[in-house]
């Protein structure tokens, strides 16, 4: 008998440690007593309440980023709702669509008792939110340059899904892994794509050509606006610089006139006379004979 209460005890005892539990920095939890849950749920620290059977407890990390796949996946990967997606596009072709979906718990009540399985709902969510997306766009900008703008707008439209159904989780971000035609038509796009790109490249080329040309046109402009302007300043100080002289020599011609205009004819033959290749010095009393002058150039 007092072993038999010794072990009864025992196992009293360490029922009654189920009361005490402890959450881990990174974890919340949420308690349910006889079924209801009770209040907020618990941070991290030291936990007590009622045994095993009466408190049921359940551990999250709402800082975890869980993911669900839309699409087809490889078979090593875990994700959930991964199967093959065909999608139509707005010109109504099919592409071929993997993309990723990743969201956090933000209401752990709801996100634990709203549905028996929220990432089947986020991934039916998800093909719905591409579906709907996808039919707004042409083909060629699904498959070429549109995927980074597409990855946004499912996100924020998958958000406004999961509000609606009230999942408890917040959509971080949608990565679209693959676009890809049907095999059957995936050479024609390769072709498709392929020729954009081209001319994506030829229109790059006469856009940097036509930059490069214009630059070269405004700096040859530049240049002679530059010289032209330094010609303009050069005669205007020419012109102010003979002007200047011109008025000192009326100022002396008033003073002395015949002063002046001797020392201005001497300037102008010391001047001129040294250009000269023949010179005839005459009296100016006397006749001058022509003759020589013919005679010289003989």
């Amino acid at each position: 008998m007092k072993r038999l209460a010794a072990l009864a005890g025992v196992i009293l005892l360490v029922y009654l440690a189920t009361c005490l539990s402890f959450v881990q920095p990174d974890e919340q939890l949420v308690v349910r007593r006889f079924g209801a849950v009770l209040g907020a749920p618990r941070e991290p620290g030291a936990r007590f309440g009622l045994p095993w059977g009466l408190d049921r407890i359940d551990r999250l990390k709402p800082r975890e980023v869980k993911r669900v796949t839309i699409g087809p996946a490889e078979a090593a990967d875990k994700a959930v709702g991964a199967r093959p997606a065909q999608f139509l596009t707005g010109d109504r072709n099919l592409v071929n669509v993997r993309a990723t979906v990743q969201y956090t718990v933000s209401d752990p009540r709801r996100y634990l008792f709203r549905t028996g399985a929220v990432d089947r709902l986020v991934a039916t969510s998800g093909e719905a939110a591409l579906s709907e997306t996808l039919a707004g766009e042409p083909v060629d900008r699904v498959l070429t340059q549109g995927k980074q703008e597409l990855g946004v707008r499912l996100a924020e439209r998958l958000q406004t899904l999961v509000d609606r159904y009230a999942l408890g989780v917040t959509v971080r971000s949608v990565d679209i892994g693959s676009i890809e035609p049907p095999a059957e038509v995936a050479d024609a796009f390769d072709k498709v794509v392929s020729a954009q790109r081209q001319r994506e490249q030829a229109v790059n080329q006469a856009r940097s050509f036509a930059n490069k040309t214009l630059a070269e046109a405004q700096g040859a402009g530049q240049r002679i606006v530059d010289r032209g302007s330094a010609e303009r300043d050069r005669s205007i100080r020419r012109a102010q610089g003979e002007a200047a002289r011109f008025e000192s020599l009326l100022a002396e011609y008033r003073q002395s006139p015949a002063l002046t205009a001797s020392r201005l004819y001497l300037e102008a033959m010391a001047e001129t006379l040294p250009k000269l290749r023949s010179k005839l010095i005459v009296d100016s009393a006397g006749d001058i004979d022509l003759s020589i002058l013919r005679e010289e150039k003989r």
